[in-house]
């Protein structure tokens, strides 16, 4: 028994190989996760001159036109009975909009088994799916090739493989092939909505404030609270922004921490906004406690309730009065609000569309949407598409996030967290 490594490269052609091994052999069996047109077509020519030597092929899942695909098989003479879909598990789920779990225990082998004439036998057995993308070297795959006497232990083991997925799996029916698509689509909606993207932000305005202080040092309900911000931060009125306070016995390393451990601060507080002052300042204000410092502040009592402040240069007074000493777990985001993503690509790593057949393989896999695409970029990043319009206060928001090193921050966007797991 002897072995080949077939992934030096993520993305190498392995269709060609598998193409010539089909074509010498005296049977084949196929299981595959997931089939294409496209993928399907990669492999046919020599199934298609000698439909019998097909033995088995088992679909885990595949698209209404790969299902299609099977059909073509059939009508090249492929036996009815060796084609098989692999339905996967469910179970019920009590629901009333979807009484069955659509994201389930699937079938996910990649096993490309022939027989040659001369008694020895090989196994392509790695990720690739019987797809254009995978088969052609255009995606990131793995592969081994096993090749030695067909009687040997391993093949029998790859045998077994694939007789139980076959087992599982029910008879293809051409009749059927829009209920099979739509179960391919069941699972992959259910695998959307596993993909758990929060979509239920608010788009409002946060004073986040972070500050150590003594076991004793605790404000109640009424009390109220001075600290500043970044001047020209605007929209700081008490009907739009809300200022909540966490205290720490010691203060996180750095603001982003805080942030991160907000739920588990010492104590907590909701404080409602009284207002700014967002030019010269004011000499003398109201206030029980204060915040000492922005890049690692300290929650300091007023005596007698009147505070001269001294504001530094470039920021703003603003008070706040406590009225909970309770807030819920909440994410909270900094910038504004995205719309979607835009790649962002490489100077170095393109993917030229593969040549002679392959090229046409892949172009009819995209449905002829890419036929102008001649290479594929490598990705080295995503860049945020805002939604909203940009802040015209954007400088001074910037000055308030985690990475300014402030403990002081202004968030414009959060969101309850969810106390039950998915």
């Amino acid at each position: 028994m002897t072995s080949t490594i077939l992934f030096n490269l993520p993305q190498q052609e392995i269709a060609s190989r598998i193409s010539d091994r089909i074509a010498r052999a005296m049977s084949v069996s196929i299981v595959t996760g997931f089939a294409t047109p496209g993928g399907l077509a990669a492999l046919s020519g020599p199934i298609t001159a000698r439909p019998q030597k097909l033995q088995t092929l088992v679909v885990g899942a595949a698209t209404y036109p790969g299902f299609a695909a099977l059909d073509e098989l059939l009508a090249a003479g492929v036996p009815s009975g060796r084609l098989r879909v692999h339905l996967g598990h469910t179970g019920p789920t009590g629901g009333k909009n979807n009484p069955f779990a659509r994201y389930h225990p699937m079938l996910h082998s990649k096993v490309y088994y022939m027989e040659l004439p001369d008694a020895t036998a090989c196994a392509f057995i790695g990720s690739h799916n019987a797809t254009a993308f995978a088969l052609t070297g255009l995606n990131g795959e793995a592969a081994v090739l096993l090749e030695g006497p067909a009687a040997s232990s391993e093949f029998d083991e790859v045998r077994q493989h694939i007789a139980a997925a076959c087992h599982q799996a029910v008879v293809y029916s051409s009749a059927m092939k829009e209920a099979y698509a739509w179960w391919t689509r069941e699972f992959l909606d259910g695998l959307k909505a596993e993909m758990g993207i929060p979509t239920d932000w608010s788009t409002v305005r946060t004073i986040l404030l972070f500050a150590s202080a003594a076991p004793g040092d605790r404000p109640k309900t009424g009390d109220q609270l001075y600290f500043e911000i970044p001047a020209g931060i605007e929209q700081i009125e008490s009907l739009k922004t809300e200022t909540r306070l966490f205290l720490f016995d010691t203060l996180p390393a750095t603001p982003r921490q805080a942030v991160d451990s907000a739920s588990s601060a010492a104590a907590k507080y909701i404080c409602a906004t009284l207002g700014a002052e967002n030019k010269q300042g004011n000499r003398e204000v109201q206030a029980d406690w204060r915040l000492d410092g922005s890049t690692h502040p300290v929650l300091v009592r007023v005596p007698g309730g009147v505070h001269r402040p001294s504001t530094s240069a470039g920021m703003q007074q603003v008070r706040a009065e406590v009225r909970s000493a309770d807030i819920p777990p909440a994410d909270y985001l900094f910038e504004r609000e995205v719309r979607g993503w835009t790649p962002e690509f490489a100077s170095e790593g393109e993917l030229d569309l593969p040549a002679d057949k392959f090229e046409r393989v892949v172009l009819d896999e995209a449905g002829g949407k890419h036929r102008g695409l001649k290479s594929w970029k490598l990705v080295k990043g995503l860049i945020p598409r805002r939604g909203a319009a940009k802040e015209r206060d954007a400088e001074a928001l910037m000055r308030a996030t985690p990475e300014s090193g402030s403990f002081i921050l202004v968030s414009l966007r959060r969101r309850r967290q969810s106390t039950v797991e998915p």
